[in-house]
């Protein structure tokens, strides 16, 4: 492969591959809207625009592209699809009238992508939220990886991980600059792309990192103490970085960095001597499965029978230590708001350099100070009690009611808000006869 085809790189929208999520509104990843093709899609469109944003293909261009050679028929009808949807959603627009699903797989078309979303920050400057997706990385998925996983799944995991590496500026000095990684919880990740099992999105991984794609390490399992409660007990998410040179350094600090953040929210890491490997569980999974076997066969000796029990309370005790009902944020929240009674949360996570969640905090803080000042403006008196419903008198009682609602209406038919006498004591305790 010449060193040409792997030069370049296209720019992707951030909500390709995540589900936004903010108080303003949550947002599925267009790979959710669209499919798993999406990726790959867009990736051959971005590459076709040229000076002025105009992208002119046709579908079999794209195919051609994507180096589709099996079921072509099916390939084409996904991609018409596609741009049916995008058309629809105003994130691509044809220059002619064009409808996507009657065209030919060699008609060409002059189209416009509107897929990037521009932010303006508070200091005026514009923010865009994109990463890019490098050419050698793509031919890595695309034409080095020659098993059966799905090529689409692990092209969007990839851009998942990559999306998620806030990089440094150029000019950052070695003092200020932090560790380039991301850390995405399984759960994360799943309900951005479709991969749909733990099990399966390890394999995904395991093939990245197999590619020389991406590096990663894990923290380890923590502890979060409650007094007069159990413990709470979790393992920490994988910390990735991508594959490059002092790579190594990379995930140290950023683990390092993680775990000293993690201690100011009030959890415990345990030493390794304490932490049951996956291997170990895998050992013992397997041994429980054979004995099990065995025992459905009614061939188990008493002594198996003792080490099967055995066995068992072994997996339930690690399969317990992880209560993941409890929120954890909640849990940090209060820990870090207790160790500094004076600072606002957003100012907390700013001091510990965590912007996303110094963000978040002022955003929620912004909001709960508008309910408050909201809640200031509302007049006080009747206005702000609650009243019993007052339902409409049944009918045999509608001549012992009359003089009481012509007294109501009287006050309050014309709705004047104006009138210091509306609901008036003296009616609701008439009406409350009924």
């Amino acid at each position: 492969m010449n060193s040409d085809f792997n030069e370049g790189y296209v720019m992707l929208p951030n909500n390709a591959v995540q589900n936004i999520n903010s108080i303003e509104a949550n947002k599925p990843s267009l790979i959710q809207l669209y499919g798993k093709r999406t990726i790959a899609y867009l990736k051959q469109l971005i590459e076709l625009q040229n000076i002025n944003e105009n992208i002119y293909f046709s579908i079999d261009m794209i195919m051609w592209k994507l180096n589709i050679k099996n079921n072509i028929k099916r390939e084409r009808i996904y991609f018409k699809e596609f741009l049916f949807a995008l058309n629809n959603n105003s994130l691509i627009s044809f220059y002619d009238k064009v409808n996507p699903m009657s065209l030919s797989a060699n008609d060409f078309i002059i189209a416009r992508l509107n897929i990037y979303d521009y932010k303006e920050d508070t200091d005026n400057k514009y923010k865009i939220n994109y990463f890019n997706l490098q050419q050698c990385e793509y031919n890595k998925i695309n034409y080095e990886y020659l098993n059966n996983l799905d090529k689409y799944n692990l092209l969007n995991l990839f851009c998942n991980i990559k999306s998620r590496i806030k990089k440094n500026p150029e000019n950052i000095s070695p003092v200020e600059r932090q560790p380039e990684v991301s850390y995405p919880s399984y759960e994360t990740i799943m309900k951005d792309i479709f991969i749909e099992s733990d099990k399966t999105l390890k394999q995904y991984i395991d093939t990245l990192f197999e590619l020389d794609l991406i590096r990663y390490n894990c923290a380890g399992d923590m502890i979060f103490k409650i007094e007069g409660s159990s413990p709470i007990r979790r393992k920490a998410n994988f910390t990735y970085t991508l594959f490059k040179p002092q790579w190594e350094i990379e995930l140290d600090n950023a683990i390092s960095l993680f775990k000293s953040r993690k201690k100011l929210s009030g959890w415990e890491f345990l030493t390794k001597d304490k932490e049951i490997s996956s291997n170990e569980k895998r050992s013992i999974t397997q041994k429980i499965n054979i004995l099990e076997k065995l025992n459905s066969k009614s061939i188990l000796t008493q002594t198996q029978k003792k080490e099967l029990a055995k066995l068992k309370r072994q997996q339930e005790k690690w399969k317990q230590e992880y209560d993941n009902k409890v929120n954890i944020r909640d849990l940090e929240e209060s820990k870090l708001k207790v160790n500094n009674p004076d600072k606002k949360l957003s100012e907390i996570y700013d001091d510990m350099g965590l912007e996303a969640k110094a963000k978040r905090a002022f955003e929620e803080e912004e909001e709960k100070e508008e309910k408050n000042i909201e809640d200031k403006s509302k007049p006080k008196g009747l206005q702000n009690k609650k009243l019993k419903s007052l339902p409409l008198p049944k009918i045999d009682e509608y001549e012992k009611g009359l003089d009481v609602f012509e007294d109501w209406f009287n006050i309050n038919g014309d709705n004047n808000e104006e009138n210091d006498n509306y609901y008036t004591d003296e009616t609701i305790e008439k009406l409350d006869t009924f």
